[in-house]
This record gives C-alpha cells, structure tokens and sequence, in this order.
C-alpha cells in the first residue's frame, strides 16, 4: 500500500509506503525512482486520485497538487490474524486473480469434502478499476451448512409448532362437533325416552281400567249369585212361616246368612285387591288357590262353552306368599287358557308336589305359542292377541318376587303349558 502527495507538475513531495513490512515516510523530490520506494512498475495495483485544490483549478493559477493511493491486491485477502497465524476451517478460501488467469493474492484456508463455490469481478466505486481482475472463493459445505443450519432448525422448529398448532385446532374441532353430536344424540334419546315412558303410562292406566273392568264384572257376579239365592231363600222362609213351620223357616234363614257371609267375603277380597302388598305372606294351599280361581272363571257366563277339569293333588301343597298376588297368577292364566278357545275347548288345572317344591299346570287346546314367541310371552308390551301384553308380564315378576319361576311351554297334543313352579313352605315345629 502507498500514498503520494504529488505537485501540480508531478513530482511527489511526500511519500508513504511499506519496505520490508515497516512503514517508511519520504520527503524528496525524487526517492526511489519514478514510482516511489520500492514499487515495481508492472506490479499490479488499485489507485485513486483525489485533487487537493480548494477552489477551481481554472480560477486558481493552474493544476492543483493531488493525493494518490495505491493499494495491492493481495490487502483484499489480508486476514485479522496476525502474520503466520495458522486460518480456521471456517474462514473461506479465496483466489484474486486478473483476466489472464493470473493469481494476484491468494487467501487459502484448509478444506474439507464438497465445498460452495462463488465467484465475482472486483470493483469499488472511486477507485480505478481493474483490468479486469476476478475473486473467486470456495466454502466447505460443512461449514456453510453450519452457518444455515441453526436458521434451518429454528424454520423447521416454527413449522412443527404451527402443524401442532393447527393439528390441535382441528382436533378440538372434531371434539367439539363430536360433543355436538352426542348431545343431540342423549336429547333425542332423552325425548324417546320420555315418549317412551308416556305410552308405557297410557297403556298401564289402559291395563288398570281393562282390570278395573273385569274385576267388576267378577264382583258383580260373586255378589249377584247370594244375592239371588237369599232371594230364593227368604221366598222360602215366608212359605214355611205363613205354613206355620218354624224349623224350615230357620234352616232358609241359616241359608241367606251364608249368604250374607259369602258377599261379605268378596268384598274383603277386593278391599285386599285394592293393595295387595298390605297382605302379609303367610303358608297357604296351593291347590286351594287353583281351585278358588277355576271356579270363578267356570261360574262366567263368557266361558260356558269351555270344558274344566281338574286334577290337583290330594295332600296340600303349602308354600309361603300372598294369597291375593298367587290368586291373580292363577286366575289370569286360567282366563288366558279360556279366551285361548273362543269357540270352546278344554282347560285342565293340576298340581303336584315334587323336591322340595309345588308345581301347578294350566293346560289348553287352543292353536299354541310359536316357539319364537314362547321365548318372548313374558316381555312386557308383548302378546299375541292384540292386547296389552302386560298380563303375563306382570304374573311372570310375581312368581319371581316369590322365588319361583313360570315357563310356556307346547302341549303334545296341541296346545300350550303354562307351568308354575314354587318353593314348598318350610315345615313349622310346634313346640310342646
């Protein structure tokens, strides 16, 4: 590098340069030959002129003095370390050189593998310019990388977090559509439920009126037969005491007692229908319990083309329950074994007593349950008469609230089962 203060007739006056690497200052007209210390004139260089005329030259008397600087090429490629000290691996590798493919500086740092290499002209804006020169660098591709890649992972970190982002936003939307969807799946369920529960409500209270119905018609004709023969009876009593005789009279008072008496007995027995689990449970005779109900259904009118038998063992069959609740059992399968055979039939009521337990039978001859259905008798809301379909339902929980169970089964010869089965009563102690 050097600078030059020149006159205005081209003599330098002042001249600053390096030899041997120590900064020299000249003050001559002519120190070391024409171009200042130690420069050769075919040395490739960079220069700039800047006039030192503080006015016009044309105003001033002629040529200003001027200042030169000089600059050799290999001061582009000077490195910050000092002189000998060893270039890092990260520091490129560059080549100065002019357009003959001659190398002007040389600025080499150890190089490993695949490289990035760039190249460019050199100028600079105020300086002359060079003929033409060219700098080309290289950059281990290691290296390089290294410089993006922190810039590349932070990238790739922004865009993980922005799909997890937007991964999460979807999935919160599915979530929430989700939600949408069940809970109009629980209302619509909640409504059918609740329509649901307003038929069962209608077709229970039409079920109550249907045994509203039938249990008035039955007390009807309970409380109608004494009656007519306490009329009969009292007939009778007037003949005898208009005859004078006193004794027959009292025996057809005797009769309309028991009369009286047997009315008396329905009525408590529909006082105890009307809230059966009032009725404590207590050791009773089945047979006596198939035998009652039998004779009800036989005495209705509806029924008289239907033949009974009866076959109920000899011995009691003593089990422990509700004498009402069993009664209703009884009476809804023989009424069910009847109305089976519309156009008449036969109706066979047995029992037995077999291991610990009783067994009842109510047999029919009408056209029998399908298997398929059999499977089905005792669901509620299920019938194969276009009625309710609540009868057997309801006989079916009573056997099983007294720890039995009930079973439809087919007739050999045509017809259907139905088979009741319960614990027998535990044998009492009677203790002297």
């Amino acid at each position: 590098t050097r600078l030059a203060v020149r006159a205005a007739d081209g003599h330098a006056l002042v001249l600053v340069g390096r030899r041997g690497g120590v900064p020299i200052l000249w003050v001559a007209a002519n120190p070391t030959g024409g171009e200042g210390p130690a420069v050769s004139p075919d040395r490739p260089r960079l220069a700039a002129v800047v006039p030192l005329a503080r006015g016009d030259p044309a105003t001033s008397g002629g040529p200003a003095a001027r200042l030169e600087a000089e600059l050799a090429p290999s001061q582009l490629l000077a490195a910050d370390a000092g002189a000998g000290a060893p270039r890092r691996e990260a520091s490129p590798s560059c080549v100065l050189a002019d357009g003959a493919g001659r190398v002007l500086a040389r600025d080499a740092s150890p190089q490993e593998g695949a490289r990035l290499e760039a190249s460019a002209p050199v100028a600079a804006e105020g300086w002359a310019a060079a003929a033409p020169w060219r700098l080309d660098c290289s950059q281990s591709r290691g290296v390089a990388m290294a410089f993006v890649e922190p810039l590349a992972a932070r990238s790739r970190t922004t865009l993980a977090l922005n799909l997890g982002a937007m991964g999460l936003a979807v999935l919160l939307g599915l979530l929430a559509v989700r939600e949408v969807a069940q809970r109009e799946r629980l209302e619509a369920q909640a409504r059918e439920e609740a329509r649901v529960r307003d038929l069962e409500r209608q077709l229970f209270h039409a079920e109550r009126l249907t045994t509203a119905g039938r249990l008035a018609a039955g007390i009807a004709h309970e409380i109608n037969n004494p009656l007519e023969g306490m009329a009969n009876y009292l007939s009778l009593a007037r003949g005898a005491l208009e005859r004078g005789d006193v004794e027959s009279a009292r025996r057809r008072l005797d009769s309309v007692r028991q009369g009286l008496e047997r009315a008396a007995l329905v009525v408590r027995q529909v006082l105890a229908h009307a809230d059966p689990a009032k009725a404590p449970r207590t050791p009773l005779d089945l047979n006596r319990v198939l035998a009652e109900a039998a004779e009800f259904v036989r005495s209705r009118p509806e029924f008289t083309a239907v033949r009974f038998e009866s076959a109920l063992a000899r011995a009691p069959l003593m089990v422990e329950g509700n004498p009402i609740m069993l009664g209703q059992v009884a009476l809804n399968l023989i009424v069910n074994a009847c109305e089976a055979q519309p156009g008449g039939g036969e109706v066979r009521v047995s029992s037995r007593g077999a291991d610990g337990a009783a067994e009842a039978e109510v047999a029919d001859r009408g056209p029998g349950i399908a298997a398929a259905d059999r499977e089905r008798i005792f669901e509620p809301f299920f019938s194969t008469k276009n009625s309710t379909g609540l009868g057997l339902s309801i006989c079916h929980s009573i056997v099983r609230q007294h720890g039995g169970r009930l079973d439809a089964l087919a007739r050999p010869e045509g017809g259907t089962i139905f088979r009741l089965t319960l614990p027998s009563a535990p044998a009492r102690t009677e203790v002297a």
